[in-house]
């Protein structure tokens, strides 16, 4: 039986909750790449499971336990790819149409095809996503023959019209393991970058987040916690050695709270955490999102 998340009502359906404000979807994908470890299949269980180490309750006085949050389980494992994406984009709409916010537990990154497409049979326009992740996304294929990787993921949501690239707004990106290709996209489509180095700067962070707040009323956060630099997730499948700090990444959440309306966080692997520090802290971005809302 699902262990539910920490301040959340585990449930069966939601079709007929009324006043509800968000719900959690664990979606336990794994779509294998043989050079990478496996493991991020087992973080929605793990999340909630580092969860319930904590009360939910921080400094201020808002905090998850003033929503109504209902926690839906998982979708089914073993799936194909696309019966992942309708599963995945099924419960997405059902929970947009009912004006509350999903929070996503991947699973690794190609989940995200999903997510956005719940977006596009909604009754809720998308604005714009913000990717949160020490990587672009964007190769065509990777590895090569492979159209529907972590990798390819994003490029596969701009080539099917989910979303103009020009919406995109990345933050974190760093390391050296980008395909040139990424680069050339990224440049030829003038879409927009907060690097990890320029995090660390409070005016351009507060700039980047001002523009995307300034212009845009409904965002999908997507976040990849191997943003994080390893010192402060070790559990990732492809770590990126001088990536942004967790408490960059909360104050990050935190100033975009207001207008989030989908968050997912994805790539944790368990198999390769330290005392669970990862899956701990992607459970206190979603605490994060509450005290903020």
């Amino acid at each position: 039986m699902t262990e539910e998340f920490c301040g959340t009502f585990l449930v069966e359906e939601i079709e007929s909750a009324i006043d509800v404000d968000a719900v959690i979807i664990g979606v336990p994908f794994e779509n294998t790449i043989e050079f990478y470890t496996e493991g991020s299949v087992l973080a929605p269980k793990s999340i909630r499971k580092s969860s319930q180490f904590y009360s939910g309750q921080g400094l201020l006085e808002q905090s998850i336990h003033q929503f109504n949050v209902l926690d839906f389980g998982d979708i089914d494992q073993d799936l194909t790819y696309a019966e992942m994406q309708n599963q995945l984009s099924t419960r997405v709409k059902t929970i947009i149409n009912k004006k509350a916010i999903p929070i996503i537990l991947g699973g690794d990154h190609s989940i995200a095809l999903g997510t956005t497409k719940g977006f596009a049979i909604s009754n809720q326009k998308l604005d714009a996503i913000v990717w949160i992740d020490a990587h672009l996304d964007l190769m065509n294929e990777f590895p090569k023959g492979n159209k529907h990787s972590r990798a390819t993921v994003l490029k596969r949501i701009i080539d099917q019209k989910l979303i103009l690239p020009e919406n995109v707004y990345f933050i974190g990106p760093h390391g050296h393991n980008l395909g040139w290709e990424e680069v050339e996209f990224v440049k030829q489509n003038k879409m927009k970058i907060l690097s990890a180095s320029d995090v660390k700067d409070d005016s351009k962070r507060n700039n980047f987040i001002e523009e995307i707040l300034g212009k845009h009323k409904n965002l999908y956060v997507s976040l990849d916690i191997d943003v994080l630099d390893p010192a402060f997730a070790p559990g990732v499948s492809v770590p990126e050695p001088g990536g942004i700090s967790t408490r960059e990444l909360f104050e990050i959440t935190t100033k975009l709270a207001k207008k989030i309306r989908c968050l997912e966080v994805v790539e944790v692997n368990p198999q390769l955490d330290v005392n669970n520090i990862t899956s701990k802290t992607a459970a206190n971005v979603i605490f994060k999102l509450f005290d903020a809302l």
